[in-house]
């Protein structure tokens, strides 16, 4: 899979890391195993059901032509002075827009996420697509968003082995001490860290009213491990994890063209992230090219 990690554009800085700018570049063995952009809005009661999600499905029919109901098991726990008890099983309704590439558009009462993993080819056709999705709950009365969120989750084989291969592929601030010559060859299962920041929106991102966001995992994980995502991965071989998440949760009107600068900044700064984290071994790995 050749992919690109490209910045459409920042017009200013949003001050969550303070490292360089990434140049433009693209990776041509890009551990890159799904991407994806989320918003969350007010529930629609009526996207729940067949004849509320056809204006949608319409839309987006010539981008993503197959459409599949999924029901979503969700179990609330209650808790009481008897401590922790089963609540009630509730079934939700989403909608799942494919096309022949693989790309997927999941349709919820109360959220809509675009998921790319081998269909990912460039972050302006991610792009492209994320708008087409923006358009279509635009064109259906969504009328606010209250999050947004942008995410992509990259997993590098290479953890078996003598010749600590991923150990040089990403920076020793990323690997800590799991990471060096203090743990044995062979017997490092899982080490993932969670660094989670927060600061306020700025330039041409003062448009929400709440703090910007950013989670960061990264770390060692064993085969058959699961990975939350839309859909769910399991991861197939030993691997080392980064993660990458940066999100708003505030109220903001739903405005197609101020969330996809959003998200084109929100890209930046995992674009800048990611290109840092790299060492130059690592960089020859997965073959980049400027």
């Amino acid at each position: 899979m050749e992919n690109e990690w490209k910045t459409l554009g920042e017009r200013r800085p949003l001050p969550l890391f303070q490292i360089p700018e990434a140049p433009r570049y693209r990776l041509e063995r890009a551990p890159l195993v799904q991407a994806l952009a989320q918003v969350r809005y007010p529930l629609i009661a009526a996207l729940e059901t067949l004849p509320g999600v056809a204006p949608l499905q319409e839309a987006l029919r010539e981008a993503f032509p197959y459409m599949e109901q999924e029901r979503v098991q969700e179990v609330s726990l209650v808790i009481g002075p008897a401590g922790p008890a089963g609540g009630a099983s509730d079934a939700s309704v989403t909608w799942n827009l494919t096309n022949d590439a693989g790309t997927l558009v999941v349709i919820g009462a109360g959220s809509a996420t675009l998921s790319a993993g081998t269909s990912y080819t460039t972050v302006e056709a991610f792009s492209d697509d994320f708008k087409l999705m923006l358009r279509a709950l635009k064109s259906v009365g969504v009328p606010r968003c209250d999050r947004l969120g942008v995410r992509y989750l990259s997993m590098a084989a290479g953890l078996p082995g003598e010749d600590r291969s991923w150990r040089r592929w990403f920076k020793p601030e990323l690997l800590g001490w799991a990471g060096s010559e203090a743990v044995a060859d062979g017997v490092l299962e899982t080490s993932v860290n969670q660094v989670m920041l927060r600061t306020p929106p700025t330039g041409d991102l003062a448009g929400p009213p709440a703090d910007v966001q950013a989670t960061v995992r990264h770390g060692a994980v064993p085969v058959g491990a699961d990975v939350p995502g839309i859909p769910p991965l399991q991861v197939p071989d030993p691997s080392y994890l980064l993660d990458l998440d940066v999100y708003v949760a505030g109220h903001q009107p739903f405005d197609p063209e101020k969330i996809l600068k959003q998200f084109e900044m929100f890209h930046g700064q995992i674009d800048r992230f990611f290109h840092w984290s790299l060492t130059q071994e690592g960089a020859e790995h997965f073959g980049i090219v400027h």
